[in-house]
């Protein structure tokens, strides 16, 4: 007799990990460059403008690709580890959300970033967190892909 995990809307195997991965980054890439766009069409003040600033387009998406990768990351280790993959994976995204605005408010400002540049970089980090963490748990997926529906470690 084998054991099994109770269903949850996780990706059904490493591929569909990736995919959904490669989705949540490809959305949170678009909405943060789309709102980098806004900011530089309204001439907000947001701190220093270069290459090695969190404002240019370098910075931003891969942060955005380091963010997806690690939430696979944390996806696979917790589907494996856990028979609640999805609601743990929604708690420890919001740790690392919580504990990612640290640098924002202490660091950010050392960088010469603004007051109003802080909370473009929070709203930024809301625009790459949300649909990382709502495409790999499959809180979207599962309603437009239904084959996604089941656990990751089910095919393996």
């Amino acid at each position: 007799m084998t054991a099994t995990k109770a269903s949850h809307s996780g990706p059904q195997s490493a591929t569909g990990l990736a995919r959904r991965t490669t989705i949540g980054v490809l959305v949170a890439v678009m909405l943060v460059l789309l709102a980098q766009s806004l900011v530089g069409v309204l001439g907000l003040e947001v701190g220093p403008i270069g290459p090695q600033t969190p404002f240019n387009v370098g910075p931003l998406v891969t942060s955005a690709v380091a963010a997806g990768v690690g939430a696979a990351v944390v996806y696979a280790l917790l589907d494996r580890l856990t028979a609640t993959p999805n609601r743990n994976f929604v708690v420890t995204s919001a740790v690392v959300f919580v504990l990612l605005l640290v640098p924002v408010v202490t660091l950010a400002p050392a960088m010469g970033v603004t007051p109003l540049g802080q909370v473009v970089l929070a709203v930024y980090h809301v625009l790459v967190a949300v649909p990382l963490v709502l495409v790999v748990a499959g809180g979207v997926t599962t309603r437009i892909w239904p084959e996604f529906a089941t656990s990751y470690t089910e095919e393996r």
